[in-house]
């Protein structure tokens, strides 16, 4: 039971990521492609900008399949944004370049970009959601990191396969191997389809269902609950900054700024990755003993601490110092990452806990996250190399202060609670599973 449940959640998280990956890896690859080659910075700014669209559409995701989790069902939600992902990641490999089609090839370009941000708006927090209550109550935080994991693993395989292609060939590989990788993301999203279609029903909805307190405006019901809502949103908000700063923005960073070889920069992402989703499970672990809130404190402090250091040591050059610097930054990834969702999908009643977090996940993503790329571009064009790292150190001291003051400790709480008791909105509601 429990393989098959964190198999199929975590299928399509580590697809996410893969693709994130993929597309802020080789940004600069799908500029020369899809973008007129008479200006490359304005190419690459034209890349880095559809890279957020997606972003900005995923709250609208969040509302339509969040709603569905809470409405339909958290299977159901899952098994829908996984087949949009699998079209339309796939559908990326096979478009035509601006060369091929004109203004025709980044316009389709931005409509796969959307498709896939609009299935993404609901799939990490519903697979969250939907493990969390399948999870035994004293081990949620581990079941629940194994799929914030994922978003290391998808990505971490995304970074060796990238070196596989360029290691083979780079000159295929600026040709038309860069292609393959979103084929390979198409082909593991319908694999994740079929496990999820496998998938039961989870007894919290089911139970919902049967004493008829499933809700049909979940969207209006999520926003009244509003402490909650702030709160959320303030912790994924550093979520989004750390975690997008590195995924998206800091492969490019360190070609063009840094002038690192290519190969230098996915060796060093793969090692850092790797070691990140180990951290991410055991902080899951530990958050089940010790609880939520002292991890994330002390996720939020490396955060503030080992930014703008991590900046400075990704400017040496060495592949053994890029590995530093990336760790600096995934480290606290994870530690806010696997707290914060946990948190999250604790905080929030099960009538409206689908939606409540994929609209407050994907609100901060829309703002922080996928804005990050092009923020720490023009950061760097006008502050210098330094600057993203100040950037992150800022809205990560801003979020320790809500952290230490607001954020109540979910771990105990949640455990105390009935599962069957009536989870009814209200401004400041006790944690119901």
């Amino acid at each position: 039971m429990q393989k098959k449940v964190l198999g199929a959640a975590m299928v399509g998280h580590t697809v996410e990521s893969f693709d994130f990956v993929i597309y802020g890896y080789s940004a600069v690859i799908i500029a020369k492609h899809f973008f007129p080659a008479e200006n490359p910075a304005l190419a690459i700014l034209s890349t880095l900008a559809v890279y957020g669209l997606a972003f900005v559409v995923r709250p609208l995701g969040g509302a339509v399949f969040g709603s569905i989790g809470d409405r339909l069902g958290r299977r159901t939600a899952l098994s829908t944004v996984v087949l949009i992902m699998a079209v339309a990641t796939a559908a990326i490999g096979v478009l035509p370049t601006y060369g091929t089609a004109g203004i025709v090839a980044p316009i389709l370009l931005l409509l796969c970009r959307t498709a896939q941000g609009l299935s993404m708006g609901a799939e990490y927090t519903s697979a969250a959601s939907y493990v969390m209550e399948q999870a035994p109550p004293d081990r949620r935080g581990l079941w629940t990191s194994a799929v914030g994991s994922a978003t290391f693993i998808g990505a971490a395989l995304a970074s060796f396969l990238l070196l596989g292609l360029q290691s083979a060939s780079s000159a295929a590989y600026q040709d038309w191997t860069w292609r393959l990788p979103f084929f390979i993301g198409g082909a593991m999203a319908l694999i994740g389809l079929y496990m999820r279609l496998r998938l039961s029903e989870s007894s919290t909805f089911r139970d919902l269902e049967e004493r008829g307190e499933t809700t049909a405006t979940p969207v209006r019901d999520s926003f009244r609950n509003t402490r909650s809502f702030l709160l959320l949103l303030a912790i994924f908000s550093l979520l989004a900054v750390v975690s997008q700063n590195f995924l998206g923005y800091l492969p490019t960073y360190l070609t063009t700024t840094a002038g690192l070889p290519s190969i230098t920069v996915l060796v060093a992402s793969g090692v850092a990755l790797l070691i990140c989703a180990c951290l991410s499970v055991l902080t899951g672990a530990m958050s089940d003993r010790i609880g939520r809130r002292p991890l994330l404190i002390a996720g939020v402090v490396v955060a503030v601490l080992g930014s703008l250091p991590a900046y400075l040591i990704a400017s040496i050059g060495s592949l053994w110092s890029t590995i530093v610097a990336l760790i600096l930054l995934v480290v606290p990834s994870a530690l806010v990452g696997m707290t914060a969702t946990i948190t999250a999908v604790e905080l929030v009643p099960p009538r409206i806990r689908a939606t409540s977090t994929a609209l407050t996940y994907n609100i901060a993503y829309a703002v922080f996250g996928g804005t990050a790329p092009l923020v720490g571009a023009l950061l760097t064009t006008q502050f210098g190399r330094l600057a993203p790292g100040g950037y992150i150190t800022v809205i990560a001291a801003l979020a320790l202060v809500v952290v230490v003051v607001a954020l109540p400790e979910t771990h105990g709480r949640a455990q105390a609670v009935d599962p069957t008791a009536d989870a009814e909105p209200a401004p400041d509601p006790l944690p119901s599973t």
